[in-house]
């Protein structure tokens, strides 16, 4: 049987541009190749949950806007179904993403801001029947948390995403039974100490958590074990864009597909992480899907 999961959260248009380097105030660079396709957390690691071969479905806000259908048709081309809890007024949220060719870093300005809490009205909730695992992101918590918390009443677990510590980040991680959190995470008091944000994610209830660092070991912590989880090296690093949410949502078929095991949870990291490596030697989100 197919694996299924729920992706909750943001759902971007992303306009992505390979430069040499980054422009000067108030000069114009040439762009050596571009594309156009859906982004955010949540819809990332469904894309990637769909080429570890599942049926995912995001869980998210869009505008009723031409632009959003660009949205809608790149998910339906990656396997990935939508499931529109709830609108918005204006076009979707737009990303514009700069990689430089030389370090496949990313640059990236996003007014994401307009996600993280308002008044937006849910009008569907999401069928949980045959669903193995959840991944909410803490964008749209008025669609994301009572999504949690019907899941957790069900016995499937649910995945926090969260590459950096905001304001509601709290309630949304109490929502959660596993966290990936990146280094970038730093809630006040940690210092960004691996040590002390694992001990904060269990103090907010998290039974089992995961830190990854770029090309430098994952970290994790479940009940009272920890370790490390080493990373495929990959040269060259075309495209670091999207490898954090590739690795969430590979994490989240083996968990979906497998179904919850601690005990398993570094060969689970090491799975991710080989996913990932596929992803960065290619320019964009899409190229490495093949």
């Amino acid at each position: 049987m197919t694996a299924a999961a729920l992706f909750a959260g943001l759902a971007t248009l992303d306009i992505v541009q390979l430069i040499d380097r980054l422009p000067a105030p108030n000069e114009k660079v040439a762009a050596l190749d571009f594309a156009v396709c859906a982004g955010g957390p949540a819809t990332n690691a469904a894309v990637a949950f769909a080429r570890c071969g599942g049926a995912p479905t995001v869980v998210t806000a869009l505008p009723r806007h031409e632009l959003a259908d660009l949205v809608r048709a790149d998910l339906s081309r990656c396997g990935v179904g939508v499931l529109e809890a709830a609108s918005y007024d204006g076009p979707p949220v737009t990303a514009s993403i700069m990689v430089t060719r030389s370090t496949g870093d990313r640059a990236v300005v996003s007014p994401s801001g307009v996600a993280t809490g308002g008044a937006l009205a849910p009008t569907v909730e999401a069928p949980l029947e045959g669903v193995g695992a959840v991944l909410i992101d803490g964008y749209f918590p008025e669609v994301a948390l009572p999504l949690a918390a019907r899941a957790r009443d069900a016995g499937i677990p649910v995945i926090l995403d969260a590459g950096s510590h905001k304001p509601h980040t709290d309630t949304v991680v109490a929502a959660c039974d596993i966290a990936v959190v990146s280094d970038d995470f730093a809630p006040p008091g940690t210092g960004g100490s691996p040590a002390a944000v694992l001990a904060y994610l269990a103090g907010l209830g998290v039974t089992a958590a995961v830190m990854t660092r770029g090309a430098a070991p994952a970290l994790w912590r479940a009940g009272a074990s920890s370790g490390e989880v080493a990373i495929p090296p990959v040269s060259p690093v075309v495209d670091t864009l999207g490898a954090g949410d590739f690795f969430h949502g590979a994490f989240t078929w083996r968990l979906a597909s497998l179904g919850r095991d601690d005990a398993r949870l570094p060969q689970d990291i090491a799975f991710a992480a080989a996913v990932v490596a596929e992803s960065l030697g290619s320019f964009g989100t899409r190229a490495w899907l093949g």
